[in-house]
């Protein structure tokens, strides 16, 4: 009877045994995760996929399912917002005149009006605006902040104005101011000079979709998104703040002077 209860005991103390070790095993083997650091990881991730999904719009026009995720808005919700805001001060200054459709140009006995030469303005600029390449190069998300920081190739501003003028003669047939003025009977100089530009930018980067020189060295982008739900999105002003940003103030070269196509246009207007 004793031998009978000492071979149970002793079967017990070896299943204990084998059970101890086999679990000092398995705890061994089990890699050790921080919550903290993957949903880190997951966030940065995102916001730098989200800003890609922007930037891929903006500066190279590829719509997706995502952009709706990014800015809460279609892809031709956002162009059209975009158009009017690039429309904005001229057509303030036009409606300075409490009637901007009288001031037009006439070519080839038609009448372009101001509202639809800002327009077609507006349009050409944003259509070179989606022809930039970029790399994303850090994205760092604090709190409910993702500050991204890309490297692009905007648009040499003062390069893109250097074919306006010289375009006129191939354009408008060497006409000048004065032959404007008489033929839209409208006495406004510097006006029907800001209609001149801005037709010539439609014509010459929009209807004959010239390319505008970018600057040969990259430079560096820095904007903010702020996360709602489970995606980084862009609010209007980051994007008007990024499609202005296209364009900086310098040559191809990346040698700064001279003047860019808005400082043209607001030379020969007043204001832009």
């Amino acid at each position: 009877m004793k031998k009978k209860w000492l071979g149970l005991i002793a079967g017990a103390g070896l299943f204990l045994f084998v059970g101890c070790g086999g679990n000092q095993e398995t705890a061994e083997d089990t890699p050790v995760t921080n919550d903290s650091e993957q949903v880190s990881v997951n966030q940065d991730e995102q916001a730098e996929k989200d800003a890609k999904t922007l930037l891929n719009f903006l500066y190279q026009g590829k719509r997706s399912e995502q952009l709706r995720d990014v800015t809460n808005q279609s892809a031709d919700s956002i162009d059209s917002y975009l158009v009017s805001e690039l429309s904005k001060k001229q057509d303030e200054m036009f409606a300075e005149n409490e009637n901007r459709d009288d001031y037009y140009l006439v070519i080839d006995d038609s009448n372009y009006y101001a509202s639809d030469i800002v327009k077609d303005y507006a349009e050409a600029y944003l259509k070179q605006t989606k022809r930039i390449s970029f790399d994303i190069q850090n994205v760092n998300v604090s709190g409910d902040e993702a500050t991204v920081v890309a490297s692009y190739y905007p648009i040499a501003g003062l390069q893109e104005a250097n074919p306006i003028g010289a375009a006129r003669t191939e354009l408008f047939g060497g006409i000048d101011e004065d032959t404007f003025i008489r033929k839209s009977q409208n006495k406004d100089l510097k006006t029907i000079k800001s209609l001149i530009t801005l037709k010539l930018y439609a014509i010459y980067y929009g209807e004959l979709d010239y390319d505008a020189e970018k600057v040969l060295s990259p430079v560096e982008l820095e904007f903010t998104l702020t996360k709602k739900g489970d995606h980084f999105m862009a609010n209007d002003d980051v994007i008007y703040q990024l499609v202005k940003e296209s364009r900086i103030s310098t040559y191809q070269d990346n040698s700064s002077d001279s003047e860019t196509t808005e400082s043209l246009i607001e030379e020969s207007a007043s204001e832009y």
